[in-house]
């Protein structure tokens, strides 16, 4: 079987994998990306980009070519619960919507650009360890079989994989009841969206955000909590809207019909608990290290974050796993299990049909709060 020799192999072609890439192809490294599906591509994802994301392109020379992609500005964040109290704060940070689609084809394309070499459609079927070096096991869409060889082995794959089941991550068995679901829906669909909002709204077992990402899209994201009754999302969202009064102002009278001709991108068991951080010879980074709750943190943003932060541990440690390994597994805890555990209890909080109206009620008697929320979950 033919064997491709890098130095770093990374598993996942979205934000995590191409801004790894980028970080460690520019301290000279060989970088291969083996990303199991076609891009450009959409995947579930609130799509909105932060503080962290936009110094990051700023600090790789990219922010005016990502301007030119049209991200819609967003300046505040609005959250409705179904008492009909409205939490309301200015965001003190450039942000944007974006359709991941064409924010992962450009984060991609940059990669290529500065030498990486993407394998795709290509999916890891396994991974061995040989002498100092690690082999993964590949097969293209056209079933071709090979291998590539490299010392580090990073994974980028998002919430979960396959190789999860094989690395012995525990998690890989919970089962958590949460489902995300993503539609993208013409603006004619809203009466007076504001452009420049990221809005929330909640309900029983559901909380839903919305934002636009380009001048006639928006993306509607929502979480939601399986008990024993088995909505379709349509019927999530009509549940919503019988609950909330803020959110069913929103809708246009064809709202509902319109949600039956789009394609719907989803991800069902969705883990918001602890995982590895370096699990059996990988090192991981974005959703695969850690996932925080999306109400309030910014997944976009923790996946560039963890990025540079691997690249940097491993060039300083000249790629020793050992070494490495034990620096990354400290330094990720240090910047962002606060965050995350933060971000859990107002998840929680919120999905909670007894607490929920309560502790809305009391952050709304403290106008700083939501402010403090927002900063201490944005990094």
């Amino acid at each position: 079987m033919k064997i491709k020799k890098f130095d770093i192999s990374i598993i996942g072609g979205g934000p995590a994998g191409s801004a790894a890439a980028l970080f460690l192809s520019k301290r000279g490294y060989s970088i291969a990306i083996i990303e199991k599906k076609l891009f450009p591509r959409e995947v579930l994802c609130g799509e909105f980009i932060s503080k962290e994301v936009i110094d990051f392109f700023k600090a790789q020379s990219l922010f005016e070519e990502f301007l030119r992609l049209g991200p819609n500005p967003i300046m505040s964040f609005r959250f409705s619960s179904e008492n009909e109290k409205v939490l309301f704060a200015p965001f003190r940070f450039p942000a944007y919507g974006i359709k991941r689609s064409l924010l992962d084809n450009f984060l991609l394309s940059k990669a290529v650009e500065k030498g990486v070499e993407i394998f795709q459609p290509a999916e890891v079927t396994g991974m061995v360890q040989h002498f100092d070096s690690y082999i993964l096991n590949i097969k293209s869409k056209n079933q071709e079989l090979f291998s590539v060889s490299s010392k580090i082995i990073i994974a980028a794959y998002g919430r979960q994989n396959i190789l999860d089941k094989y690395s012995g991550r525990d998690f890989y068995r919970a089962k958590t009841k949460f489902n995300g679901v993503k539609f993208h829906i013409d603006k004619a669909q809203f009466y007076n969206f504001n452009t420049e909002e990221i809005q929330i709204f909640c309900g029983r077992g559901i909380y839903c955000g919305l934002n636009a990402v380009d001048n006639n899209t928006v993306t509607l994201c929502f979480l939601e909590k399986r008990d024993s009754i088995q909505y379709s999302p349509k019927e999530f969202l009509l549940q919503l809207s019988r609950e909330n009064m803020k959110f069913k102002a929103l809708l246009n009278k064809d709202f509902f019909n319109s949600l039956d001709k789009i394609p719907i991108y989803g991800t069902g068991n969705i883990y918001f608990g602890k995982r590895d951080i370096v699990n059996g010879g990988i090192f991981y980074v974005g959703d695969a290290a850690g996932i925080i709750a999306p109400l309030v943190g910014d997944g976009i943003g923790m996946a560039v974050q963890s990025a540079s932060l691997l690249s940097d541990i491993l060039s300083r440690n000249n790629l020793d796993h050992e070494r490495a390994g034990i620096e990354y597994k400290k330094e990720w805890r240090k910047m962002f299990l606060n965050r995350i555990t933060l971000a859990g209890i107002v998840q929680k909080s919120v999905l909670n049909n007894y607490i929920r109206n309560p502790g809305i009620e009391l952050i709304a008697q403290f106008p700083r709060a939501l402010s403090t929320i927002i900063k201490y979950t944005r990094g």
